[in-house]
């Protein structure tokens, strides 16, 4: 059940001004100022994990899917400033399009050395924007990524594997960590 609000997380940083139509396709600039929500969401070990114990200290959350590229190419990225910052930041995956047992499988294969929730794709329809319209068959893209300050605000979000102008991936975290004067 506690895997039911797991990406109730990305709805509330998106949707908190629901008083709009829902968005074909999510804006992560809606989450920018808005408090994160304080949720307890099942772990891929089946443990609890609360987002209010996040405040304090800031955060940044991942969200994947086992079989999205993008979020396979961002990956060493996120190992690698979880190895750089990890002592400073809290780091949290959300795998959001897989089914528990593929999800669970999926977080043991690529050995997260941090926290990941789970939110079975079969629930995630019906919490997110159910009216919102499909683009490229998904209702928003991932990755998506939030670095949430030490209260609790959303202080950067984007979506997707950001590319340089030759088309190789790079890490915008150290950058906006940079502008939180977290080096």
């Amino acid at each position: 059940m506690l895997a039911l609000r797991t990406l109730a997380l990305l709805a509330t940083f998106t949707l908190l001004g629901a008083h709009r139509a829902p968005p074909t396709v999510f804006d992560l600039s809606d989450a920018v100022g808005r408090h994160a929500p304080a949720l307890t969401l099942a772990r891929s070990d089946g443990a609890p994990f609360a987002f209010a114990a996040l405040q304090g200290k800031p955060a940044y959350v991942f969200l994947f899917a086992s079989w999205c590229e993008p979020c396979r190419m961002a990956l060493p990225f996120v190992r690698d400033d979880f190895a750089k910052y990890g002592d400073r930041v809290q780091f949290v995956g959300v795998d959001v399009l897989d089914d528990a047992a593929t999800a669970r499988k999926a977080i043991a294969n690529a050995a997260f050395p941090f926290p990941v929730t789970l939110y079975p794709i079969d629930e995630l329809d019906a919490q997110i924007a159910p009216d919102a319209q499909l683009h490229a068959g998904m209702k928003y893209k991932i990755p998506s990524d939030f670095l949430i300050d030490a209260n609790g605000v959303v202080r950067y979000a984007w979506q997707g594997l950001a590319v340089n102008e030759t088309g190789d991936p790079i890490d915008l975290l150290p950058s906006y960590l940079d502008k939180l004067g977290i080096r």
